[in-house]
Parts: C-alpha cells; sequence; structure tokens
C-alpha cells in the first residue's frame, strides 16, 4: 500500500504526516486535533502549546472511551437480541410438524 504525505495545520503549526491511509482522512484527523487544541486553549486560557495538546489530547481519549463503552454495550445488547430470537426459532421449528418428502 503506498503512503501519503500531506502537509497538515494544527494550532498554528505545519506537520508533514506520512500515512496509509487517503490523504483526506489524515486532513480530517488533523482538522479534529486543531479544533479540539483551540477548543482547550479556549476554555482554560492556556497558552503553552504542550499543555493544550495534553488537555486536547485528554478530551479526545475521553470520547473515545465513551464511544467504545457505548459500542461495547450495544453489541451486548444485539447479542441478547439475537440469542434470543434464536431461541425462539429453536422452539419453533422443534415443535413443527415434520415434512414429508
Amino acid at each position: 500500500m503506498a503512503e501519503n504525505k500531506v502537509v497538515v495545520n494544527i494550532y498554528g503549526e505545519q506537520y508533514p504526516i506520512m500515512g496509509v491511509t487517503d490523504s483526506s482522512h489524515i486532513s480530517r484527523v488533523a482538522d479534529l486535533v486543531d479544533k479540539r487544541m483551540r477548543e482547550a486553549a479556549e476554555s482554560s486560557q492556556l497558552k503553552a502549546r504542550d499543555k493544550v495538546a495534553i488537555l486536547a489530547s485528554m478530551s479526545i481519549a475521553s470520547e473515545l472511551l465513551e464511544k467504545s463503552a457505548e459500542l461495547s454495550n450495544t453489541r451486548y445488547e444485539v447479542d441478547s437480541v439475537l440469542d434470543s430470537l434464536l431461541n425462539r426459532l429453536e422452539r419453533v421449528l422443534a415443535d413443527a410438524p415434520p415434512q414429508l418428502s
């Protein structure tokens, strides 16, 4: 798979990023990081780039963990519904009269 090189702007700095994903994905990721850094700087009044980056990273990581927990819960719910449906189907099939060939 060919690597893509994209120059992105994050919090006023340009960074050359190499990745195997398409360049539009890399740009969207950079835009998200830039947005979160600007939000963190605005809400905290911090000026130090490294501290702003840590706050933004914490925000993104928190959202990731929340979404991961939601996905896990959804998977559990789907598995429960599927198990219930399979059990009902097995009962119906067990009670069905045999088919004549």
